[in-house]
């Protein structure tokens, strides 16, 4: 056999080594052609990006609330029983400033006084009788033993402003402003935030921050779930406070989206999703109690959710 009867194709084979070429060319070309025939979509990720920007910072907003109740729990296990029965032995005294062994002689418990000496610490102060009732730990029966002897007087009784004399006063000045301020917390801007006490540009930055994602607050309460908020420095400025409740604003659950949802503080992503699909499932919500619906909602979180939801068409 010649070298030449090796490199001998019969017809058929020169068509099919043919094809087999035009076949490899067009696996090594396929992947760019089809790039040039469909450009890829380029998607907008900023709706997406804020909502995970808002649920961390709603995520560590809950985890600070959560560890600080486990440290007060931890602190006050124990106590309650004790401070029921507990007898003071209290004199005539001024609150503002008082010396810790003045406190201990009453026989108040070292866990209150080192409230009342951070709540000074951080620039509290004692105006009227009825302000050490806002100090944490101090018990009913802890005040109503103190009440008699302290050097102060009592908080004069007036009523509530409507909601139509929300803003501040601008009569008089220190203590006497400060009790005339009335602030409406659902419409007030940082300049006016920071009139409160204890309340700077960046504490203003956060109330008003939340305040939206939130939709508005119902209740005083509302402001401990801003993050750093705490009982005394809330205390500090609460009656200043006007809250109209007829400012806050309502999400339609039967046409928001899913990053609309995830955006308010009290809806996570799979409560989200869990309200998307039964929205899908069995068509538009006609009222707000059914979310209930969703194995998601507890009774408590249906209390507080529910007054910022609506159906309306």
């Amino acid at each position: 056999m010649k070298w030449k009867d090796l490199l001998y194709f019969s017809r058929g084979e020169r068509n099919g080594i043919l094809v087999l070429l035009v076949l490899i060319l067009l696996a090594l070309f396929a992947p760019t052609i089809y790039r040039a025939i469909h450009r890829p979509q380029v998607y907008d990720h900023a709706a997406f990006e804020t909502a995970v920007n808002d649920f961390e910072e709603r995520l560590m907003a809950m985890r600070a609330a959560a560890e600080a109740e486990r440290v007060l729990r931890r602190s006050t296990r124990g106590r309650t029983d004790a401070a029921e029965n507990l007898r003071l032995t209290p004199f005539p005294f001024n609150p503002n400033e008082l010396p810790v062994s003045e406190w201990e002689r009453m026989g108040l418990p070292a866990h209150v006084v080192r409230t009342i000496k951070n709540f000074e610490t951080a620039g509290g102060t004692f105006r009227f009788k009825e302000d050490l009732q806002r100090i944490f730990p101090l018990t009913d029966e802890m005040y109503a033993q103190l009440e008699p002897y302290i050097n102060l007087p009592s908080r004069p009784i007036t009523p509530a402003p409507p909601a139509s004399l929300s803003r501040f006063a601008e009569t008089g000045s220190g203590e006497t402003l400060r009790e005339a301020l009335r602030i409406n917390i659902n419409m007030a801007d940082s300049a006016e935030l920071v009139r409160l006490h204890g309340i700077g540009p960046s504490f203003s930055r956060r109330i008003i921050n939340y305040r939206d994602r939130l939709g508005g607050f119902r209740y005083y309460h509302q402001l401990l779930e801003v993050f750093g908020m705490d009982s005394a420095r809330l205390y500090g400025f609460r009656d200043n406070l006007v809250i109209d409740t007829l400012l806050v604003r309502k999400i339609n659950i039967n046409l928001a989206e899913w990053a609309d949802l995830v955006r308010h503080p009290y809806i996570d992503r799979n409560l989200a999703n869990s309200l998307i699909a039964i929205r899908r499932q069995h068509g538009p919500f006609q009222s707000v109690h059914e979310i209930r619906r969703s194995h998601l909602i507890t009774e408590e979180l249906y209390l507080k959710l529910s007054p910022y939801l609506s159906v309306d068409q």
